[in-house]
């Protein structure tokens, strides 16, 4: 799997958010949603990880190294970085050692 940068995931566990460090294809994709109530915007990014990430649904995730603990709440994080919320988690184990990556969807 190639990569052309890194990412910051803020992973929930039971003891509140951990920050994560992973090599990353990052592909952004902007669109616009016209519907009977007016624009909105339907921003996405796709992104390739490594298969070994620990990524879930509900985590947040930014692009580059960012080094931003989450202390007291998740708000002090979507003012500091303006992540994703992770909405997709797909693991994609097939083929050779070098295809193996999970396949993220965040907004």
């Amino acid at each position: 799997m190639r990569f052309n940068g890194r990412c910051t995931v803020w992973h929930k566990t039971d003891e509140g958010y951990i920050t994560l460090h992973y090599p990353c294809w990052w592909q952004d994709t902007e669109a616009v949603n016209i519907s009977k109530s007016g624009k909105t915007d339907v921003d996405t990014a796709a992104l390739y990880l490594p298969l070994a990430a620990e990524v879930a649904k509900s985590d947040y995730i930014a692009k580059g190294d960012i080094a931003f603990e989450i202390t007291s709440s998740v708000t002090d994080l979507l003012k500091a970085a303006s992540p994703l919320k992770v909405t997709t988690v797909a693991r994609k184990d097939y083929g050779s050692e070098y295809m193996r990556h999970t396949e993220v969807t965040a907004r």
